[in-house]
């Protein structure tokens, strides 16, 4: 299974299953039902957070102590707790009948209604909240605001059956949890993967329907499925609703990594509706508007909107236009492609978050659209940890990033190039070394690079090669760097490369076309305000 962070890989190890102990033992013996519900609450590492829950199941009993000379009738290795718990719910058994059987009444009429409902013991290790799960600093708020839904949205197919788990949603994201269930009703180990299904995200309003963009990420732990959607604008009404289309799933067996370790796919149909209340979320939401402008020299416009404070993190949007001279310069001109490059920090000047970069920003994690009449791109960041109102946190702008028009070139002899005679091409601030031309027997020409970069994304620009007889050749840049480090000679192992090319060129022209250039002339920095009004619109 894939275990995920945003800013470094987070690896969960596998979570136990438990179930709770039934009473079918009478006088207080403990069962192998006690000791695996035992195993999974005295591991050494449990989270934070999980004692407090254990006593909530334990509310109500008391505990008695183990005096020296007691004879307890347990199996060996088992609490004397686990004996306790059960002699106390054996004797209240015969008087909660009656309450017990109007509890299933309520089930039955709640249907497929999300309940914000305290979980069960064995609920809480089929969880996102497990031992060993990844579990985000806005996640954990929002179960401490008791934002926490549990559906019971399922589907069977193929003898599985796949179950919605547990459902944390505000205006900025949503997080789902699926667990896989064999024909006995026993959990399985495994997983489902986003790239097996479809899923479509709607806002609700009095029938009404609109469609949600988001970015999707994956995770879990050994037998809860998680899911993230990060919405790509705020969802501002007070109803939700996910529609998942799942072909596929992973069943394994064993410890990922281990001999053991197996892991088989079964396909089929398993389609889920959830419907998602977003009331709660939305009044602890705290609005914030921001009214700041800014100019950078080189010509991008910004205007802050707002801030918005949400039980499980927050967002920032702002919009972005360019000047009529940069205009000039960006390729597509108004509407051509630009990037802020910022980091949020706390009081002591610590980075808490960081802007996500050019390539994120494209292909994986795009944040942005442009609104055609106005000429102003919008922006819409989402965090999981966003506490401005609790914490100063200061905008600061590192630089910023133009698709501009390019002419730079220059022509060498690549048979008169190597390590030790490297071309020097130079152009708004990179001195790239190009280190001669090899051409593999596949047709496929090499250039080495070296030198210093200034623009980080040049990787990405746009490259072509035009041999003596105007033969053009696409260029693109392989091999790995980091955008951190300007000196391409210390570590880097980057070169270019061109497919068509049979026999060494007298002559070569590199020429860059187009450049996402970087600006780093900008000063602009301010604390978000920490107030504001409740909800996700002005008041």
């Amino acid at each position: 299974m894939t275990f995920w962070n945003r800013t470094k890989a987070e690896k969960a190890g596998k979570a136990e299953k438990a179930e709770k102990a039934d009473l079918k033992a009478g006088g207080g013996i403990a069962t192998a039902e006690d000791k695996k519900i035992e195993n999974v609450l005295f591991e050494d590492k449990l989270q934070d957070d999980f004692t407090d829950r254990v006593m909530l199941e334990l509310e109500g009993i008391d505990i008695e102590p183990v005096e020296n000379g007691n004879k307890i009738d347990f199996e060996p290795g088992a609490s004397s707790i686990a004996c306790q718990v059960k002699r106390h719910q054996a004797a209240r058994r015969s008087s909660r009948r009656k309450a017990w059987g109007l509890a299933a009444a309520a089930v039955v009429l709640a249907g497929s209604t999300l309940l914000y409902a305290q979980p069960t013991l064995a609920d809480m290790v089929r969880s996102l909240f497990a031992q060993n799960s990844y579990v985000d600093s806005g996640m954990k708020q929002a179960q401490e605001a008791g934002l926490v839904q549990h559906s019971d949205a399922s589907a069977e197919d193929q003898g599985y059956t796949l179950k919605v788990n547990e459902v944390i949603a505000d205006s900025t994201r949503l997080i789902v949890g699926i667990d896989i269930y064999d024909a006995k009703g026993n959990p399985v180990a495994g997983e489902i993967q986003s790239t097996n299904g479809n899923f479509n995200l709607f806002d609700v309003d009095r029938g009404h329907i609109g469609d949600i963009p988001y970015g999707i990420m994956t995770g879990g732990n050994a037998t809860t499925s998680r899911f993230e959607f990060v919405f790509r604008r705020p969802v501002l009404k007070d109803k939700m609703q996910l529609s998942a289309y799942i072909n596929q799933i992973a069943l394994h067996q064993g410890i990922p990594g281990s001999d053991d370790f197996s892991s088989k796919t079964v396909k089929g149909r398993w389609t889920l509706h959830v419907d998602i209340d977003l009331s709660k979320a939305k009044a602890q939401t705290l609005f914030t508007p921001i009214d700041i402008s800014y100019e950078t020299p080189s010509g991008v416009r910004i205007q802050m909107q707002g801030a918005t404070r949400t039980p499980s993190g927050g967002s920032l949007e702002f919009t972005t236009s360019l000047t009529p001279d940069a205009a000039s310069r960006a390729i597509n001109g108004q509407s051509g492609f630009h990037l802020l490059n910022y980091h949020l920090e706390d009081e002591q000047g610590h980075v808490l978050e960081k802007s996500p970069s050019m390539t994120e920003m494209e292909f994986s994690s795009r944040r942005y659209e442009l609104d055609r009449w106005s000429g102003l791109t919008k922006w819409f960041y989402q965090f999981d940890d966003f506490a401005y109102d609790k914490q100063q946190i200061r905008f600061v702008l590192d630089s910023y990033v133009i698709r501009e028009k390019s002419e730079a070139s220059v022509v060498f002899d690549p048979s008169q190039a190597s390590p030790e005679k490297p071309v020097l091409f130079e152009d708004a601030g990179d001195s790239l070394l190009l280190k001669g031309l090899t051409i593999d027997s596949d047709g496929y020409g090499r250039i080495p690079i070296g030198g210093t970069f200034s623009n980080p994304n040049f990787a990405s620009d746009t490259w072509i090669a035009v041999d003596e007889n105007g033969k053009e050749y696409q260029m693109y840049a392989g091999g790995g760097y980091s955008e951190e480090n300007p000196n391409l000679d210390d570590g880097a192992d980057l070169q270019f490369m061109m497919g068509g090319m049979n026999s060494m060129p007298k002559q070569l022209t590199i020429k860059r076309t187009v450049i996402n250039r970087q600006y780093k002339d900008a000063d602009l920095s301010f604390v978000i305000p920490s107030t504001g009004t409740t909800g996700v619109i002005p008041q």
